[in-house]
This record gives C-alpha cells, sequence and structure tokens, in this order.
C-alpha cells in the first residue's frame, strides 16, 4: 500500500491518498504521484517529504508529472536522511549532529554545527555538502516545509494501520476506508466547536503564540524606523538558564521578516514580533497565516464520507469481468516472505541485551538459560 499524508493546521496528519500495487518500484512510485496530481491536488508549489527510496526520487525529478520546481518542491526526512548517514559513517555522534543542524532555523547556528561535522569527519561533511542544502537543512528551506521536518505524520498513520498489513486486500480497503472517515468526522467536530466558541486559531497555534507571549514580556526593544517597522530586539535573560540572553535579533515588520526566522518558517509570528506589536500597539494576530483560522480548519476536514450499504443492496454489474494477472498468481504454499528492508530505525537506539537472571550472562533469558549455556560450554 502505497500512502500520502499531509498536515492539517494543528499540526496532525490528513490523510490524503492510498493505492495497492503489486510492488514497490519506480514505475509503479511514477503511476502513484501522477494520479495525486490529476486526481487529488494540482495547485502549486506542494512541498513533497520522502525517504530516499529510488522509487520515489525519479518520479519527483520526471518532467511532466509538475513535481519540479516551481510547481512543487521536494525535501528530504532528516529521521531517514540520518538513518542512511549512519549506516555510512557508523557514528551515532554525527549522525546527532547532522539532524541537530537540519533542525536549526537559523543559518549561522546551521553552519556551526555542519563545521563541527567537518572537523571530526571531512568525509562525512563532504558527503553532506554534495546534498542540496535547501533539502536537509529548515534554515534553507525557505519556508516550504512550514517546519515539518520528517515523515513521522506518515509513521503514525502506519500504526493505524499496523493490523490490517495482512489482511486480505477487501477488507484491507475497508479497515482503511472507516479509520479516514473517523479522522475526518472527529476533526470536523473539533472545527465546529473552535468556530463556536469564538476562538482565533487551531488550538496548535494558540498554544505556541501563549509561550511566545510569555517570552515577548522579557524582551528589550529598540526602535529604529518606525514607518518602516524596523526594530531590534534584545532577548531578556532565561530564568531557567542565565547565560542564555546574549542574542539580538531584527524585525522589519513591513517586510515580514524576523531574522529567527521562526515568523517566515511557521507562518506565525515568534516572540520577537510579538513583543514588538505590543510595543506599537499592533494586533499580532493579523499577522498569522489565513489557514491557521477555524473557518479554513474546518473546509480542511469538511469532505463528507457516506455509508456503504451491505452487498445484497448493490445494483447489479454485469459488465464488469475481472481478469487475474498470471504472474501474480502464488507458486508455493503459506504466507508469502516480507521483503521489507530493516535498518537501524527498526531497533530502538540505545537498547541493550538483557541479561539472564541466573547467570547473569547477556543475551537470554533464563528460560533459555541452560540451553544456550550447554550450547557454550
Amino acid at each position: 500500500m502505497l500512502i500520502a499524508v499531509s498536515a492539517d493546521a494543528n499540526n496532525q496528519l490528513f490523510p490524503l491518498a492510498f493505492s495497492i500495487v503489486e510492488s514497490e518500484n519506480n514505475e509503479r512510485w511514477g503511476w502513484f504521484m501522477a494520479c495525486i496530481r490529476e486526481f487529488v491536488t494540482q495547485q502549486r508549489g506542494l512541498c513533497v517529504i520522502s525517504d530516499h527510496h529510488p522509487g520515489i526520487i525519479p518520479t519527483m525529478n520526471q518532467v511532466g508529472l509538475e513535481w519540479i520546481e516551481p510547481f512543487a518542491y521536494h525535501r528530504f526526512c532528516i529521521r531517514h536522511l540520518g538513518s542512511n548517514f549512519k549506516t555510512k559513517f557508523h557514528d551515532k555522534i554525527l549522525k546527532d549532529l547532522l539532524v541537530a543542524a537540519a533542525n536549526e532555523n537559523q543559518v549561522f547556528n546551521f553552519q556551526r554545527k555542519m563545521e563541527t561535522i567537518g572537523k571530526i569527519n571531512p568525509e562525512a561533511r563532504k558527503w553532506l555538502d554534495d546534498l542540496p542544502v535547501e533539502k536537509l537543512a529548515l534554515a534553507h528551506d525557505g519556508g516550504k516545509r512550514y517546519g515539518i521536518m520528517t515523515t513521522n505524520l506518515l509513521e503514525v498513520f502506519n500504526s493505524v494501520l499496523k493490523g490490517a498489513r495482512s489482511l486480505p486486500i477487501i477488507v484491507l480497503v475497508q479497515l482503511t476506508f472507516y479509520h479516514v472517515n473517523s479522522y475526518f468526522a472527529i476533526r470536523r467536530q473539533l472545527a465546529v466547536q473552535r468556530s463556536v466558541s469564538g476562538q482565533s486559531f487551531t488550538p496548535f497555534v494558540d498554544g505556541k503564540i501563549s509561550s511566545y507571549g510569555i517570552k515577548a514580556g522579557r524582551h528589550e526593544i529598540v526602535l529604529f524606523n518606525r514607518a518602516t517597522g524596523s526594530f531590534s530586539i534584545k532577548i531578556g535573560r532565561s530564568p531557567i538558564n542565565k547565560r542564555k540572553g546574549a542574542r539580538v535579533q531584527v524585525v522589519k515588520l513591513n517586510e515580514k521578516h524576523c531574522s529567527c526566522q521562526r515568523w517566515q518558517i511557521f507562518g506565525f509570528p515568534c516572540s520577537h514580533v510579538i513583543a514588538v506589536c505590543q510595543y506599537c500597539s499592533l494586533d499580532y494576530k493579523a499577522l498569522v497565516q489565513n489557514w491557521y483560522s477555524p473557518s479554513t480548519y474546518g473546509r480542511t476536514w469538511a469532505p463528507l464520507f457516506h455509508p456503504i450499504p451491505g452487498k445484497s443492496y448493490w445494483p447489479p454489474e454485469e459488465d464488469i469481468v475481472l481478469i487475474p494477472r498470471d504472474v501474480m498468481k502464488r507458486t508455493t504454499k503459506g504466507r508469502p516472505k516480507s521483503t521489507r528492508l530493516h535498518n537501524e530505525m527498526d531497533a530502538r537506539e540505545g537498547q541493550t541485551k538483557g541479561t539472564c537472571s541466573l547467570c547473569k550472562q547477556k543475551g537470554h533469558n533464563k528460560r533459555r538459560c541452560c540451553k544456550v549455556c550447554n550450547l557454550n560450554s
């Protein structure tokens, strides 16, 4: 099953498209992505985040499917990129530095961590420099990702469908249909509640802005030009980290720019912009992009699913003839062997082997102790 999901204005997953294919290859990925462009979403400027699967990369670069810039923008999942990086260089410290660098929203912080990687392993730095920087770094993304760095939303939906992986196709489709319907029904009601209660934004944005508002009270504002909205903001000292607070950010309201880049990346004002708005007696809520509003959120989940009657109520279809493909017929008995490729992400990092309570050796438990110890002896 090929799956495409998106994120809604509440930073939750939005099921977008599903397809069941014979195998995962270039041809099937190309067909799936072409169907999404034709039947699901046709607007320009979409951002696609994926792993580095050899079937996806050629599809994103194929002329005619409108997945190349400026029709769409392709970005790497940092979780998968970090996994590939660790598999190649076998260094967890370097992997953690890469993930931390990719998640930095300011260019100089990203560059500083990349330089640290280069000092530890020049070959690893060269490997990263060969990748397009906008595909891996949030600081160089240009606001296309909206802060989403991984395909974790897809993994969440995979866990929802975990019990359906080995079911027959018809049952798998039915289960997916009812799960997606439940997502729409619950979140459609949430949008109605937010609108009725007079809330300005989704819970995700409300929480972010509230926390930024608290931080804004510790900022020191210096006016440079009120006409152009140019201000300097000195960051107040944090009550937790006394050394934090030496940096200065620059806000240009007329240009919708803050040097921390959070405003440009996420689409709602950061603490520095909120501090400037409070200083100028401006309504910072007007600076939040409109798709974070309950009305837009409600339109996202507005489409309705309709109940499917029992099979006995279906109209007869005499013209449909199903012909099985010979190449898809099973030639062996039993459950087909899984072709899923495992990597280091399938094991929890830092996981250690259990210790036997009898012999105190690692790698087995007391139930298998006699058998293992006898074999070792």
